[in-house]
């Protein structure tokens, strides 16, 4: 926790100043021509209450806003299909490149971060996972992270709860609270989907919510996801359930893959072209799956910016943080000097 505070710090008053001095601007027009950035985000909150643990999925709207304008005016923005596209004819992507995604079909995309992108003209990319869709069924990680956040047990017992941790207790005192949300989740993440429905049962049993605290988070629901996409928003595929596809068989995984592109081609009225591995989780099946489904292109969580030549199924993003535009830039340089870096090891 204090770790983090200090981290914040840094970004909060070292940003502002190296950005004053044009430090990052010099960096970024370094950028390689070819270089193609597509910008990650999940949620766009209007209060930081909505983000408890601070876990790195919210942004809140000013920000976003800010951002937006930043983009707008020194990138040269393009859908994600439009891209696709022009590599797949052999033809240059202007310069600058960027494209903005959003995972996972939050309420918010649609209520807070579409009028935003209407304001500054531009396009992005909703991938939604298709299952509980309409039944108004939060993600499973938001129905943890809402647990978590009303109840007012000291500690956890991961055994009890199914949790794969070696700990005998994990704290959940105000200063360990959110290290143990982290370490839950990231455990969880190791689960197959049916092991994990199991561990949510038992966590909603043991933890039943006595605090007041923010709501859990809301998706969009059908009609919604229409709207988005007649709004000019693309429409990609993020599989039914949400679960770890690199610990699922070959025949779950297109399953999964396929079912979400059919629900959502039959609502849209419009190919789906793209596909997001839920939380980045994939190998060389689930790549091999993404082009058997008939997917143009997957996205993955991997941090970096793409180059000509860049496997289609794997594009890399840049995780947005939720901090002004000084940040953003701070953000960048540190990706794009690592990918450079990387392309000439």
């Amino acid at each position: 926790m204090f770790v983090n505070h200090v981290k914040s710090l840094l970004k909060e008053f070292a940003s502002p100043v190296l950005d004053g001095l044009g430090l990052y601007d010099r960096r970024l027009r370094l950028m390689p021509s070819d270089s193609w950035t597509i910008a990650m985000y999940h949620r766009v909150i209007e209060d930081p209450a909505q983000d408890p643990f601070a876990l790195g999925m919210c942004v809140t709207r000013r920000y976003f806003d800010q951002q937006m304008a930043y983009f707008r005016r020194h990138f040269s923005p393009i859908g994600l299909s439009d891209a696709v596209r022009r590599i797949l004819c052999g033809e240059p992507l202007p310069p600058r490149a960027l494209s903005v995604t959003f995972d996972d079909g939050y309420l918010d995309n649609f209520a807070v971060a579409l009028p935003v992108l209407r304001a500054h003209a531009m396009d992005a990319t909703l991938f939604v996972p298709t299952g509980g869709l309409d039944d108004d069924q939060p993600l499973w990680w938001d129905r943890v992270i809402h647990a978590l956040d009303a109840t007012d047990v000291p500690y956890l017992v991961p055994a009890d709860l199914g949790i794969p941790l070696p700990d005998e207790r994990l704290s959940m005192r105000a200063w360990h609270r959110r290290t143990t949300v982290n370490r839950v989740l990231d455990a969880l993440w190791t689960l197959s989907h049916d092991r994990l429905v199991d561990v949510l049962g038992r966590i909603d049993r043991a933890l039943p919510p006595v605090r007041k605290v923010a709501p859990v988070g809301r998706r969009m629901n059908s009609r919604q996801v229409v709207e988005m996409h007649r709004a000019g928003i693309e429409i990609g595929a993020h599989s039914v359930r949400h679960s770890n596809l690199s610990l699922e068989t070959p025949a779950v995984v297109r399953h999964e893959m396929q079912t979400s592109k059919n629900v959502l081609e039959a609502l849209c009225d419009a190919p789906i072209n793209g596909f997001a591995y839920p939380a980045g989780w994939k190998n060389a099946d689930t790549e091999a799956a993404a082009r058997e489904c008939g997917f143009d292109y997957a996205v993955s969580t991997v941090s970096g910016i793409n180059r000509t030549g860049s496997d289609r199924f794997t594009l890399a993003r840049v995780g947005m943080p939720d901090t002004p535009v000084s940040d953003l830039k701070r953000a960048l340089v540190s990706v794009i000097q690592r990918t450079v870096t990387n392309a000439k090891s």
